[in-house]
């Protein structure tokens, strides 16, 4: 094959930070949290500036941040994001 630059060496890996391996921890726990009936469906909206928002999910309003996705501690079953807020009530 000539003109083939074909290597024997298997491509490095480059070793995951703590941080990275963490996070991957966490969004595979998330997927497998169960789903609170406490869950309200916000639908799809357009906001005055035209933008579309697509239909999410959200804790139901009940008096306190500490249960809130975003808070810090918590993590969004559904998408796997990690709350970062402090809860100020």
């Amino acid at each position: 094959m000539a003109g083939s630059a074909a290597s024997s060496q298997p491509a490095k890996k480059r070793p995951a930070t703590k941080a990275v391996a963490h996070q991957t921890t966490i969004r595979s726990t998330a997927k497998r949290v169960a789903k609170h009936s406490s869950d309200v469906t916000v639908n799809g909206y357009t906001k005055k500036n035209g933008k579309q928002v697509k239909t999410y999910k959200r804790t139901a309003a009940d008096g306190t941040q500490k249960d809130n996705y975003s808070a810090k501690g918590n993590v969004n079953p559904y998408t796997g994001k990690v709350g970062a807020k402090k809860a100020t009530r």
